[in-house]
């Protein structure tokens, strides 16, 4: 007993700073939009409608965000180079047993699939008249519409996101804190909550476009986000239940706070109430509530399940 006490309290916090907790917020909108509209747009058949593209402006503009606040974390910004190119051979670099280096690599890939994505909805708007860029523009749009080869794209990309959304995740499961370590079901938090905050911003987008007709898409997408809720409730409960003695960490003092008052109640289940209520669900008034709650409880969230473990080390 005594040498796993030493062991423990031998610990030292990763010291994520505060520039972690916007890279998963960030993180989680541009990913989950993307997911979203990606798999709608291969899979949805009736749900496919007009105003769907518009998810990938979302993505491109919060994808800079992801970059900076990830490169920004490093004390020092060159590392992220280090681990895309290997400088003294002057080769590419993948290292497969690095989780940071298979990090990177998403993030760079993935940034590449959110410029395709932006270029096909300036195609489909119609904003730049260029020739050469209506040539590439027409190119991207077989891509990414009626076709087998679209369909495999997009389901490929989606996957990509998905995992470019549970990265980090995957990353802090692989460090010496206790609480990070003893339960396998971080990267699944993030990707549950990136769906939920991906259909949130394409509604609040779509809410305040000067465009008509986005009614069928919205609607399709409060039912995803309502379906998102659900699980989201269910992902915390199962991952607190996975913490075991290590839930002290993110339900002590102010954590726990945040945690049932902000990120459940008020980030989940009362998004969820205004929802199902039909009297609300309808309005854009409860529209832009619902979904500011949804941003402040996926926020909070992500504050205690990184910040309430390091606060023990």
């Amino acid at each position: 007993m005594t040498p796993y006490i030493y062991e423990i309290t031998q610990l030292k916090s990763p010291h994520f700073p505060w520039q972690v907790i916007a890279y998963l917020f960030a993180n989680g909108i541009a990913s989950g939009t993307y997911i979203i509209a990606a798999l709608l747009q291969a899979y949805g058949g009736k749900m496919v409608q007009k105003g769907l593209h518009k998810a990938y402006y979302i993505t491109f503009c919060f994808l800079p965000f992801c970059g900076a606040f990830l490169i920004g974390k490093l004390e020092v910004t060159s590392r992220f180079i280090n681990v895309l190119w290997n400088s003294r051979d002057g080769v590419l670099m993948l290292n497969a047993n690095s989780p940071m280096s298979w990090g990177a690599w998403v993030l760079t890939v993935f940034s590449v699939i959110g410029t395709l994505s932006v270029i096909y909805a300036i195609t489909e708007d119609g904003l730049i008249r260029w020739k050469w860029f209506q040539k590439l523009g027409g190119w991207v749009c077989r891509l990414y519409e009626g076709n087998v080869g679209s369909k495999i794209y997009l389901t490929v990309t989606s996957a990509l996101a998905a995992w470019f959304g549970s990265y980090l995740g995957v990353l802090v499961t692989t460090s010496n804190v206790p609480t990070w370590n003893t339960t396998p079901f971080i990267p699944m938090l993030w990707i549950v909550s990136a769906v939920l905050l991906g259909a949130t911003c394409m509604m609040l987008a779509l809410s305040f476009s000067k465009g008509e007709g986005y009614g069928p898409l919205i609607q399709g997408l409060n039912r995803i986000a309502v379906s998102a809720l659900i699980i989201n409730v269910a992902a915390i409960i199962v991952f607190v239940i996975s913490l075991g003695e290590w839930f002290r960490t993110i339900n002590s003092g102010h954590f726990g706070w945040l945690l049932w008052g902000v990120a459940v109640l008020l980030g989940l289940l009362l998004p969820l109430a205004i929802k199902l209520i039909p009297r609300l669900s309808g309005s854009k008034s409860s529209l832009i509530i619902s979904s500011l709650l949804i941003l402040l409880g996926s926020l909070a969230l992500r504050y205690v399940v990184i910040m309430g473990p390091q606060s023990f080390w």
